[in-house]
């Protein structure tokens, strides 16, 4: 795992500076992943947040034919229950109102990139080798 840590931070970092928000989105993109890592994949992720309440933003992230609606973090907060994104807030050292709405700004584009068929099955089984992947991705473009 330590392998595809520094492969992680390494891609997070690159991302970082190449858009001048790189503290912000090296936190982001690892809330991302832990909340990933804690849900056992992004599709167990996609089946929380539906049982908590998320369906019809979930609906437009994973649609191929509609623009991803947004969410607010007490919405995330709501939906993961538990103190989650409080948790997630602690190991950054922000707040979790700051934590939820920088989960809040990058989930849906995960998700969105998690299912590109336009159906939640696409996200079964992906996991954070998948998303480290989409990070390296995106570091191309």
């Amino acid at each position: 795992m330590a392998l595809m840590d520094s492969l992680i931070n390494a891609a997070a970092s690159a991302l970082g500076n190449q858009n001048g928000q790189g503290g912000q989105q090296n936190d982001a993109i690892a809330m991302v992943m832990e909340l990933v890592r804690q849900n056992g994949g992004v599709g167990n992720l996609i089946n929380q947040l539906q049982q908590g309440g998320l369906g019809g933003a979930l609906e437009s992230w994973i649609s191929s034919n509609s623009a991803n609606q947004s969410v607010s973090g007490n919405d995330l907060q709501s939906a993961l229950g538990g103190g989650v994104i409080d948790q997630l807030a602690g190991k950054f050292g922000m707040s979790g109102q700051q934590a939820g709405d920088l989960l809040a700004q990058y989930l849906p584009n995960l998700v969105d990139s998690a299912t590109p068929n336009g159906t939640a099955q696409d996200a079964d089984g992906f996991g954070l080798d998948d998303l480290a992947s989409l990070v390296l991705k995106n570091l191309v473009k």
